[in-house]
């Protein structure tokens, strides 16, 4: 007889049970189920060896979580810097084919760069558009003109527009040209030309890679570079860590290219870009992103954009 049909026996409808009959049936009960718990418990080894194998796979779980966060990250970041390295070399073995505007002996190469940039003072920052033309003579070792419309500011010569003349470009300072580097001195050959600049890097910037990134762009901004040479700059840039492609990019005047830029982890995001026309590898613009809020600007807002066009004219300012 179980306990249940012990008790259902001992149940009298026609008055209440006695309390000598509720405590003996209970502890009947009572001792019954603490009999089976008993057969039924594992040991503490048991118990111990199911236990261990679930906080095991417990680790493997997170781990595997991480290690896959990860690698998805890596594989992300990896195959932007593929897609950019492989737009920036087709477009190299594009510009090798680009036959260059020639001046002749009496006309100017004229790089125009219409720009929006910051004017910051105490009070903020606001956008501040100019116009710089920069004209290079047949002979580029005769004397180059420089027209600049500084917008609403005032310029280093205490004049918001002026016309200046110098032989070589050199329009603020004997030491420097307009345009940074001899073309004449870039290797031909990508690798070559990334080594070149590469050995160039004296600490500047926030990192080596960013160092070599400015520098790059700062020679194929001038719009002046001709075909073999940029061709050699393009493919160097590929070769740069980090270095990511963003398509159908506009620049000031509303034409479209491909903007090649990096984003520095030194800061905070920044992101400075030059944007191509993949067809000739010519710099049709720049623009520069905000990685945080700062200066009114929010987090990936545009604080400057250019446009660049290089055409023939027969005559300077």
């Amino acid at each position: 007889m179980d306990e249940l049909t012990l008790l259902r026996s001992t149940r009298d409808d026609t008055r209440a049970p006695s309390q000598s009959a509720l405590t003996a049936g209970r502890a009947a009960l009572m001792a019954r189920i603490a009999e089976e718990r008993s057969a039924a418990a594992p040991t503490p080894t048991r118990r111990q060896r199911r236990w261990v194998p679930r906080l095991t796979w417990a680790t493997v779980g997170v781990a595997a979580a991480i290690t896959g966060v990860l690698v998805a990250g890596n594989v992300t970041m990896n195959a932007q810097y593929a897609y950019a390295s492989d737009v920036l070399r087709t477009a190299a073995a594009e510009t090798i084919n680009y036959a260059d505007l020639v001046p002749g002996s009496d006309q100017y190469l004229r790089s125009r760069t219409h720009a929006r940039w910051g004017s910051c003072d105490s009070a903020g920052c606001e956008p501040n558009e100019q116009i710089l033309d920069v004209y290079m003579p047949a002979n580029p070792k005769t004397e180059w003109v420089l027209y600049r419309d500084w917008g609403n500011i005032t310029g280093v010569n205490g004049v918001s527009i002026e016309t200046t003349r110098a032989l070589d470009g050199r329009f603020y300072d004997p030491q420097y040209s307009w345009v940074t580097i001899d073309f004449e001195d870039i290797p031909l050959d990508g690798a070559e030309a990334y080594e070149w600049i590469d050995r160039q890097y004296s600490g500047g910037s926030m990192s080596r890679d960013e160092d070599n990134y400015v520098r790059i762009a700062d020679i194929l901004r001038s719009g002046l570079v001709p075909a073999p040479q940029r061709a050699a700059l393009l493919d160097a840039l590929s070769r740069i860590p980090g270095v990511t492609a963003t398509d159908d990019v506009a620049n000031l005047d509303g034409v479209t290219g491909v903007a090649i830029g990096r984003d520095e982890p030194l800061r905070a995001g920044e992101r400075q870009e030059i944007i191509i026309d993949p067809e000739t590898g010519l710099i049709i613009g720049e623009r520069m992103l905000s990685g945080a809020s700062i200066f009114g600007w929010g987090p990936n807002q545009e604080m400057s954009l250019t446009a660049i066009e290089t055409t023939i004219v027969d005559t300077a300012p």
